[in-house]
């Protein structure tokens, strides 16, 4: 009896669900396929959307509270994207097009593809980001699965590697004009001479041809116009159906115009929204940064912290990138209802957005257009002149840094890098002209090459004969980039273009001339190689001892007139730029400690690192940390590393130091097999190896020797492998010759080039493979000027909320007391004072009242002919503090071809009479500065 009452109760429960899910069935059935186009209308006409209401950033401020840059509201018109909207898309675009020429506005245009003539265009100067950047565009409007589906149309399973290689590979060899032609089918413009998609279907209708229909009635620019918009929405509903922007930061005149004609333009609104704004135009632009949409290649990174990829800005460098999770505020929003036209009809849900952090900085505004300005000024009167007395071509002095540093903080007062930009040009998305993406971005080199060359008085071709160079100036100066098949992109290997976005003050290296004898003086003085009184008498070319008999080094009054200094002590040389007492002041260095003895205190001071560490000086932008000084395992490396071209070059010759062979070919070929690349690069291998060895100098004999039978056994391994008649070319003689050839390159003469006490002597005065960013120089400078504390360089002062309160307050960081004693202080700052009283830098200085301290430098670019074959010269410059007694400010000025460090020096004293300015007019009541800039109102 039990059993039946229950077996009756779960029968009852199954009828129940039948009957529930029958009923919801109907009702499916009823909504979408009887009543289908009912309820389609109703959800159409009571949509609802999610608008956001972005966060305004918070402001940069100047150490005194300026603002540098801030948000305002501003108008921007915006089409709401609805299934009824899209009927009459492109009418509704059309008159918009007509109205935002009516009212001087312009389209918000980020799309990649160009017209007149058909290319690619990225905001980026790097060659590979911009191939990933054209990548990632690609994939993102499918051309990857045109390809696979043309490659593997039968493919089911997963890809290999191979094959998704193929497919990248074929995706990139797509052109522009391809991918316009796509996009016209894919954003059915079509619709726009009267066809549909069935008709493209059946008669096989191609994007060509409807361009070729197109443009019977349209102009290329106007068709494209339409594919920007068309192209917007679509990459934002990968983030939900938003508002698509037409046009931004629109007048507003041009905005009330929009909303009375709304009515009449389906989907057309205006709304408002935060724009950045720089009161001061290009001022402190290196520091500050500029703000840019994310780009295909940073999609994902940014998607994961709640970025909307397709209408966020954010910072692209300088203080708006460091601090972009400071500025940024927290966005907002409102759920409304819309209609189907796209007009809201409720509000279902609102959420205030709160505004960013509030950066204020170090720098000092008045200071920093004073040593923006002065820098113009003598980079303009370089190009004026042309040409120095001694003949130096500096009429491509147009770029050039400047760093001015608190330096008993580390504050960063000052930072300039030109050429500059103004952030106002980046702050709205699209608005940059094709001029500008070019100037800024994708520089045409062929152009500005041959500008350059005519401007310059360059010959059309280019012999040096030390380099064994003899080719067409153009593509020597900038060769094709051979990464791009179609020959339309060049490099520039000798950094002559001058690029804007890049921040020569912390990512510029410079050969420091000069002005790094301060630190071979400080390291001579505390190893006791000299002291004060050593006199060094000065008779030329220093090559009185044995080993460096064929040094050719001298100071440039001797190469230009025969001129020496005579006896010399250490603050003379030091305020007259000696280069034969530093000679000798290296020598004694290397002699009792070693190669490393000068590289060990430059790192000390942040000049370079020990290999495998960055010499970072912890500023909080971009910075270049790859500074060096020489040193015996750099030295090691850097000639190992381009030993493979010397290699592949001797055994191809087929003589090297006397010996003969066969000419063998190890140069690295597409086509090698996998044993024939092995056997190549096992050779060069062997040689790199050996030079990175610590080969016994005095046991070089057996070293050969024996580096010999190992590389015989290397050359017939690889011969070996080549074919029957190929092999029969090579004889056991052949054989030897190439190894003792190898041999006697590695043991003896690079070897030589490794050791040899020139390094050491060149590296003395500045010159060699010595590098650092102006940020790295000004920093030593403040580490001498305060008695050898290294702090870490800051730009950053405090961070405020959006009420003025402070959140956090940055404090100096001591790095590292380098431990300099006050007697060798004392004498460095002695030749520093009387370099800008008596030296080379006596003509910028003239009449200035306070004691300063400073030293000129004149960095070689390239030896060996090359800097006059490509039309560079000398950096010019100068790094200096102030006051002598008790400092204040450190500087350092580099101007790119500027010639010498005296000119640089100009700029050094304009800034000093702008920081000091209340001081020395308290002081010296009488003075009148030579400079005096007054920053402009803020816009």
């Amino acid at each position: 009896m039990k059993k039946k009452k229950s077996f009756n109760r779960y029968n009852f429960m199954i009828v129940v669900m039948v009957l529930i899910f029958s009923a919801i069935v109907t009702r499916l059935i009823y909504i979408q396929i009887i009543n289908h186009e009912n309820y389609k209308e109703e959800a159409n006409s009571s949509s609802v959307r999610q608008i956001v209401d972005t966060a305004p950033r918070g402001m940069i401020l100047d150490k005194n509270g300026a603002v540098l840059a801030k948000s305002e509201q501003s108008y921007m018109v915006v089409f709401n994207e609805t299934e009824e909207n899209n009927k009459f898309i492109f009418d509704t675009l059309r008159d918009t097009f007509k109205l935002l020429d009516e009212t001087g506005e312009t389209l918000v245009d980020d799309l990649a593809v160009k017209i007149n003539p058909y290319r690619f265009e990225f905001n980026s100067s790097d060659p590979d980001t911009r191939k990933a950047m054209e990548r990632r565009f690609k994939i993102d409007r499918g051309l990857d699965d045109v390809i696979k589906k043309k490659l593997y149309p039968n493919q089911k399973d997963e890809l290999t590697d191979d094959q998704k290689t193929a497919i990248n590979e074929a995706m990139m060899e797509i052109t522009p004009e391809e991918v316009f032609d796509k996009l016209i089918i894919d954003y059915e413009l079509y619709r726009m001479v009267g066809l549909t998609s069935d008709d493209i279907k059946k008669q096989k209708i191609t994007g060509a041809d409807v361009k070729e229909m197109l443009l019977k009635k349209y102009s290329l620019e106007e068709v494209r116009k339409y594919i920007v918009v068309r192209d917007a929405m679509k990459m934002q509903r990968f983030t939900g159906y938003k508002p698509v922007v037409i046009a931004s930061d629109i007048k507003k005149e041009s905005s009330l115009i929009f909303m009375q004609k709304a009515s009449v333009l389906p989907g057309i609104d205006v709304v408002m929204q935060p724009t950045r704004v720089y009161p001061y135009k290009d001022l402190a632009s290196a520091v500050i940064g500029y703000l840019g949409s994310i780009s295909t290649d940073q999609k994902d990174k940014y998607e994961e912290r709640g970025y909307d990829v397709s209408t966020d800005m954010i910072g692209k460098n300088g203080i708006e990138s460091a601090f972009e999770d400071r500025l940024r505020g927290r966005k907002g929003g409102n759920v409304v209802k819309v209609n189907s036209q796209g007009k809201k009809t409720e509000e279902l849900f609102s959420l205030a957005a709160s505004p960013g952090q509030n950066v204020q900085l170090t720098i000092d505004k008045d200071v920093q257009y004073t040593a923006e300005q002065s820098l113009k000024e003598v980079m303009s009167s370089l190009q004026s002149r042309g040409r120095l007395g001694d003949g130096l071509n500096v009429k491509n002095a147009n770029r050039g840094a400047v760093v001015v540093e608190n330096v008993n903080t580390g504050e960063i007062i000052s930072m300039v890098s030109l050429p500059s930009y103004d952030p106002n040009l980046f702050a709205t998305s699209g608005k940059l002209t094709t001029e500008q993406v070019e100037t800024y971005f994708s520089p045409n080199l062929e152009k500005f090459g041959k500008e350059y060359i005519k401007k310059m008085g360059l010959p059309e071709n280019t012999v040096i004969s030390e380099a064994g160079v003899n080719e067409n100036t153009l593509d020597y100066i900038f060769p094709v980039d051979d990464n791009f098949k179609d020959g339309s992109v060049r490099k520039d290997p000798f950094d002559v273009y001058p690029k804007y976005t890049f921040n020569y003050a912390t990512q510029g290296l410079v050969a420091p001339g000069s002005t790094f004898k301060i630190l071979t003086a400080i390291a001579g003085l505390e190893e006791g190689v000299v002291d004060e009184n050593t006199i060094v008498n000065d008779v030329g070319i220093f090559n009185k001892y044995d080993d460096i008999k064929t040094f050719k080094g001298a100071d440039d009054i001797y190469n230009s007139s025969g001129q020496t200094h005579g006896p010399t002590d250490m603050r003379k040389a030091i305020a007259v730029s000696c280069n034969y007492y530093f000679f000798e002041v290296g020598y004694r260095l290397q002699q009792q400690f070693g190669l490393d003895i000068i590289a060990r205190y430059a790192w000390k001071f942040g000049l370079g690192s020990k290999e495998g560490t960055d010499s970072t000086t912890g500023i909080e932008i971009t910075e270049n940390p790859m500074g060096q000084t020489f040193s015996y395992d750099k030295i090691k490396r850097a000639v190992a590393a381009t030993s493979k071209y010397d290699v592949v070059r001797i055994l191809n010759d087929g003589y090297y130091a006397g010996y003969r062979f066969t000419s063998l070919d190890i140069g690295k070929k597409d086509g090698d097999s996998k044993d024939i690349a092995n056997g190549k690069e096992a050779i060069k291998s062997a040689v790199r190896e050996k030079l990175l060895s610590d080969i016994d100098d005095k046991r070089k004999g057996e070293e050969h020797k024996v580096f010999t039978q190992d590389l015989q056994g290397l050359i017939s391994n690889y011969i070996n492998l080549l074919s029957d008649e190929e092999k029969s070319k090579y004889s056991k003689k052949d054989i030897e010759s190439m190894s003792f050839a190898l041999g006697q390159y590695v043991v003896f003469d690079k070897r030589t080039e490794i050791i040899t006490p020139a390094n050491i002597l060149n590296t003395a005065i500045g010159q060699g493979i010595n590098e650092y960013t102006p940020l790295q120089m000004v920093n030593f400078m403040s580490t001498v000027a305060n008695g050898g504390k290294r702090y870490e360089t800051h730009l950053v002062d405090k961070i405020l909320n959006s009420n003025g309160e402070v959140v956090e307050d940055i404090k100096p960081r001591l790095i590292e007391d380098v431990g300099i004693s006050q007697k060798t202080l004392q004498i460095v700052k002695d030749g520093m004072s009387a370099t800008t009283n008596d030296g080379t830098a006596r003509y910028a200085f003239q009449g200035f009242p306070m004691r300063t301290a400073g030293k000129t430098g004149s960095a070689t670019f390239r030896e060996g002919g090359v800097q006059e074959a490509v039309g560079r010269t000398s950096y010019a410059v100068y790094t200096g503090f102030a006051p002598v007694d008790n400092p204040e400010i450190a500087i350092t000025v580099v101007i790119y071809d500027g010639g010498h460090g005296g000119e640089a020096a100009n700029v050094a004293r304009a800034v000093y009479e702008s920081y000091f300015k209340e001081r020395l007019q308290k002081e010296y009541p009488g003075y009148t500065p030579r400079f005096n800039y007054e920053l402009p109102a803020a816009q």
